[in-house]
């Protein structure tokens, strides 16, 4: 059931990260990297999520 759950939020983030507006990129890592670290597993849908979001940063800073 904890693991339904945990996809679900790791899916969540994902659709956060693809959705999010530059401002909130730096917020919406840290409470990916939150996640990340308060559970036993982090999924790879999660992982893809702080994937996208440190892209997006990298991106907005090599402007």
């Amino acid at each position: 059931m904890d693991e339904i759950i945990d996809r679900e939020v790791s899916s969540k983030f994902l659709d956060d990260a693809y959705k999010c507006k530059p401002d909130n990129l730096g917020f919406l890592l840290q409470k990916i990297e939150y996640e990340i670290q308060n559970r036993d597993h982090a999924d790879s849908i999660l992982l893809r999520a702080k994937t996208v979001v440190t892209s997006k940063i990298a991106l907005i800073n090599s402007k």
